[in-house]
């Protein structure tokens, strides 16, 4: 059995945490992502014809697919070169000189880069949902709320991912190089589900149609961002991607349990993949 000593875990969150306040990230990523869900909301309000700013749900289902690239971008920029680039520096074989076990050393990082994404994601589109609530009402204020746990949950996602390859990693440039590729899958994902479809006998006319082959939403389990959205629009009870020229139904197998579950284990699986490879990593 591990034994782990929640004191270190929380000094060495607290250092992480503190670090990147006085480096201004929680101060930049805050106004970030108020000035990311008002500029929406304005947006989803002159859709609408109504109000200067739009409902929360309307504002969080426009914004969704920038957020879903936007915070995993920012949990692997922070967690990229966590155990990499202090082992290449040095600092790595000073924190371990210490009494502190590798896995709370993890552990710490994890939590405290974590709360950076937390802090400012919960102040950020926090202030941002007070903004809209005193505009336009607190209509969905129940999926809004969803809306922020969850972002703030595929922020922990991408840190587990990225710290995972940071300790497999023997270097700091190829870390960077992992965390590109870790991204760019993400965003590239969709595009060869289309060409997996059109290649194996699926037609433009039978995807518009919203007549996809169960695989198809199957998939959606590999692709944490993807996970994210559909249990977003959980939150809101949404049961219907749209998209410009036609829509999909989300099957009753993609329940919003299956979908948390399954970002629960795309958490879980890197975290515990990471504490294997620091482990046997030499210092």
């Amino acid at each position: 059995m591990i034994s782990i000593n929640p004191r270190s875990i929380y000094t060495f969150a607290k250092k992480e945490f503190l670090d990147n306040i006085r480096n201004k990230w929680f101060l930049l990523l805050t106004v970030l992502f108020i000035i990311l869900i008002l500029v929406f909301s304005y947006v989803a309000g002159g859709q609408t014809g109504g109000d200067t700013f739009g409902n929360m749900q309307n504002t969080v289902l426009l914004m969704m697919s920038i957020s879903s690239i936007l915070i995993p971008l920012i949990a692997i920029i922070l967690g990229f070169a966590t155990i990499s680039g202090e082992a290449e520096s040095g600092a790595l074989y000073v924190v371990l000189s210490y009494p502190i076990r590798r896995i709370e050393v993890l552990l710490g990082k994890l939590f405290g880069l974590g709360a950076v994404i937390m802090v400012s994601i919960f102040l950020g589109f926090g202030l941002g949902g007070i903004v809209i609530a005193v505009t336009v009402g607190t209509e969905s204020f129940g999926g809004y709320l969803g809306f922020i746990l969850l972002s703030i949950f595929v922020g922990f996602i991408y840190l587990s991912l990225s710290i995972s390859i940071s300790a497999y990693c023997k270097k700091r440039i190829t870390s960077i190089l992992g965390g590109l590729i870790l991204f760019f899958w993400g965003l590239i994902y969709g595009t060869v589900l289309f060409a997996i479809l059109l290649a194996t006998g699926g037609s433009y006319d039978s995807l518009f149609a919203g007549d996809v082959p169960e695989w198809f939403f199957n998939s959606v389990v590999f692709s944490p961002q993807d996970l994210y959205q559909t249990a977003v629009q959980r939150a809101f009870g949404v049961s219907t991607i749209q998209f410009e020229n036609f829509s999909f139904e989300i099957p009753d197998f993609l329940s919003t349990p299956v979908v948390v579950i399954s970002l629960i284990i795309w958490f879980i699986i890197p975290l515990i993949l990471g504490y294997i490879f620091f482990k046997r990593r030499d210092i």
